[in-house]
């Protein structure tokens, strides 16, 4: 296939790495940094530099923040050509895959979103990696009426480049589940390295502590925008974490030592459910039919 990928940063890099490590396809690269883009084009990571001409693609993959998504579609879909897919790795859905398809189907070009499980702490193309999406997950939110072919090829390609489980789900699931798993994680990381005590762990810190405050590093324009996006989502995980952490202060500041102990085994008990559930996981999750509590 001939391949557009829309923004050289961390995914659209290590997209394009990996195609050129993994796959016989051409890649172009879009960036709204020329340079980057002439950075890429001069390792052999792209093929060519594209500006404005977006026809002649079979898929176009759009690695740009959300409300960047939305203004590059609009800008450039009139120059797309008929049968095109395109494709957004945006990490927030809310009405983003209906908008987009809709304007797509007025020009005869397919639109699906996607959502590729893998990153880093650190942003842009200079930390992009070809092997970024080795064994990682892939999730998939289309709509009813998107082409069955259309979820196939997408899926096939991320296959070729190293993912190894997908998810097909809906828009509105995917962003409930990963205000848990993603966006509430960084928001703890954030809030615990805010403790005064922070400058003197030198020393006293071991693997909890970095697994703890890794991600504390994030991209804040970034994740900004995500928090923002997903902000319902968010509100209602923060809420139930607040909660449960309410549960450990009561019973720490009433000396209650079998709670204590209840609460530690409650959790052990649950994350060992959660890891036996992971590995009996099969290499396709189709949840498209499954609703959350709310």
């Amino acid at each position: 296939m001939k391949i557009l990928i829309a923004g050289l940063g961390l995914i659209g890099g290590s997209i394009c790495k990996a195609l050129h490590a993994y796959t016989d396809h051409s890649v172009y690269g879009w960036n709204r940094s020329e340079q980057t883009a002439r950075k890429a084009l001069e390792e052999h990571v792209i093929d060519g530099i594209v500006k404005d001409d977006c026809s002649g693609f079979d898929m176009i993959i759009v690695c740009l923040y959300p409300k960047h998504v939305r203004e590059w579609v609009r800008a450039h879909a009139d120059t797309m050509s008929e049968g095109t897919i395109v494709v957004d790795v945006s990490g927030v859905k809310t009405d983003l895959p209906e908008e987009m398809t809709a304007l797509c189907a007025q020009h005869g070009v397919h639109y699906l979103s996607t959502h590729p499980m893998a990153g880093k702490e650190k942003a842009g193309y200079a930390v992009s990696d070809e092997d970024l999406y080795q064994g990682a997950n892939f999730i998939i939110t289309p709509l009813p009426e998107t082409p069955k072919f259309v979820i196939a090829q997408v899926r096939n390609l991320a296959h070729q480049i190293g993912f190894r489980r997908f998810v097909i789900t809906t828009p509105e699931m995917h962003d409930r589940m990963i205000a848990y798993t993603s966006q509430l994680a960084h928001v703890v990381s954030s809030s615990y390295v805010e403790s005064p005590v922070i400058e003197l762990e030198s020393g006293f810190s071991g693997g909890s502590f970095h697994d703890m405050t890794r991600i504390a590093a994030m991209n804040e324009d970034m994740w900004t925008g995500l928090f923002m996006e997903n902000r319902e989502s968010l509100l209602r995980e923060l809420d139930i974490l607040m909660e449960n952490l309410g549960e450990y202060r009561k019973a720490l500041a009433e000396s209650d030592e079998a709670r204590v102990y209840a609460l530690i085994r409650e959790g052990r008990l649950r994350k060992e459910q959660n890891l036996r559930n992971r590995r009996n996981a099969p290499a396709l999750i189709d949840l498209t039919q499954k609703e959350l509590d709310t």
